[in-house]
């Protein structure tokens, strides 16, 4: 969500895969929606009546054909394990399933 500043905690096995990470300022994150259930395949963008219909591809809507979620972060901070974002498109305590660099920006 534009704005908002999170944190992405990374599992204590992966932490070598931060390796040099601080040296980058946007990050794709993919995570799951795991509080969604089913799909449709048109839509009301937001939920709003009076937006017309649109197909779940191009929207941002959760309720998707597959669970994954795709958003693109700014980088703010590194301690540790823990990444400061900005930009997270993701509910609190969603799962992650994995992080790549965006380079050449």
């Amino acid at each position: 969500m534009e704005g908002a500043v999170s944190t992405i905690e990374i599992l204590p096995e992966f932490e070598e895969g931060l390796y040099l990470i601080d040296n980058l300022k946007e990050l794709d994150v993919i995570f799951l929606f795991d509080r969604s259930e089913g799909f449709d395949l048109k839509m009301h963008p937001r939920g709003d009546p009076d937006i017309p219909l649109a197909g779940v591809f191009g929207t941002r809507s959760p309720r998707r054909p597959n669970p994954l979620g795709p958003t693109r972060a700014k980088l703010l901070e590194v301690q540790g394990r823990t990444l400061k974002v900005e930009g997270l498109d993701a509910l609190p305590a969603t799962p992650g399933i994995d992080l790549k660099g965006v380079v050449g920006k």
